[in-house]
């Protein structure tokens, strides 16, 4: 088993990893007080019923069924886990257990972040895209007005467990959303790092091999920079945004037809293409960037989509400065630039390259 310890300003905490940790999790959860809700998305649940039964065996564990889904991460959800805790009578000393990709695991951590002002939970990630990123960081929400994560907060999780069995069970376009994510990664580093990860999305794509020293990777990358910028006060922490304003435009503007990585590797190639325009890096450097990740697929739909629509969206981002948009964008791998304010021109422009390019490549 793999460990990885998280230290934040408010909270420290483990994220474990390998075949047997969802049993060392039920072990330390029996030895404590309180009850116990494991909130769990249903097509895990119906995926892997042994597995979740035998983590719920106990009489102070509670089994809550999720459908998950963009439209079902709203207050109203919220709302009635918020009912189920107070007809069993949970307080502020007992616990939430997420199970499930990264819509879980936001609504859950957002009860547990408010319900009683706060009580601890745990994250059990199952898809590739919660485990190397959502599930850390302490970042929990929902849905509102369409506007992808409007409401939420920081609640940190007591601990994170990954078990890389759940992959096995994912569907091809999970795996291409999980991709996504790890994109992201490729230009948050150096050049080294750049060609690990490129190297390793091509065994998930045509292998659907994975790897813990790759989450792992993924993960502690992530935990150094949560680590000195928990809140995104100081701004370092944007850099993980980078692809994000455009990957919630499209969702939104697109009524979450599309999973949220796939949003984001058409979000990281547009922020490319406006790192091209606006010359911070010219258009060789952008076609080798598009030829090294060309079998990333990028979903058609938001070649479609209006971009006036997506441009509403994006105003309505959180990292939107009143109703400028500002964007992350890079120069090389390992060189990134934070709250780029650019203008409703280059958004458009980007969105329509963006099919160019591919067929250029």
């Amino acid at each position: 088993m793999k460990k990885i310890n998280i230290n934040t300003q408010s909270r420290s905490y483990d994220v474990n990893i390998g075949k047997n940790v969802l049993t060392k999790m039920v072990s330390e959860l029996k030895k404590s007080d309180g009850e116990v809700l494991f909130i769990c998305d249903k097509n895990v649940y119906d995926l892997h019923r042994e597995k979740i039964i035998s983590l719920t065996d106990s009489r102070k564990h509670h089994l809550y069924l999720f459908n998950s889904s963009e439209r079902n991460k709203t207050l109203k959800s919220v709302e009635l886990i918020y009912k189920y805790l107070k007809k069993h009578n949970f307080s502020r000393t007992d616990k939430i257990v997420a199970i499930g990709g990264g819509i879980v695991g936001d609504i859950a951590g957002y009860v547990a972040a408010t319900y009683m002002r706060g009580i601890q939970y745990y994250q059990v990630p199952t898809t590739l895209l919660s485990m190397v990123d959502s599930s850390v960081g302490g970042k929990t929400g929902v849905n509102f007005l369409n506007v992808k994560n409007l409401i939420g907060s920081f609640h940190q999780p007591e601990k994170v467990y990954i078990d890389l069995a759940f992959l096995s069970t994912l569907p091809d376009r999970e795996i291409i959303s999980g991709a996504g994510e790890i994109f992201k990664y490729a230009f948050l580093s150096d050049e080294e790092n750049y060609l690990i990860i490129r190297d390793y999305l091509l065994k998930i794509l045509l292998q659907r091999k994975f790897h813990e020293n790759m989450i792992s990777r993924c993960i502690q990358f992530k935990a150094s920079v949560v680590e000195k910028d928990e809140f995104e006060k100081s701004g370092l922490r944007k850099i993980l945004n980078l692809g994000h304003t455009f990957a919630h435009g499209f969702e939104s503007a697109l009524r979450f037809k599309i999973k949220h990585g796939e949003a984001v590797i058409a979000g990281v190639f547009c922020s490319l293409i406006i790192s091209k325009k606006i010359g911070l890096i010219t258009d060789l450097e952008l076609h080798k960037f598009a030829s090294d990740f060309e079998f990333l697929p990028v979903n058609t739909k938001v070649f479609r989509v209006d971009t006036e629509n997506i441009i509403r969206y994006m105003k309505s981002d959180k990292k939107t400065s009143g109703i400028r948009i500002k964007l992350v964008l890079v120069s090389k791998p390992g060189n990134v630039f934070i709250d780029v304010e650019v203008t409703e021109k280059l958004i458009k422009e980007s969105v329509v390259e963006l099919s160019e390019l591919f067929e250029s490549v």
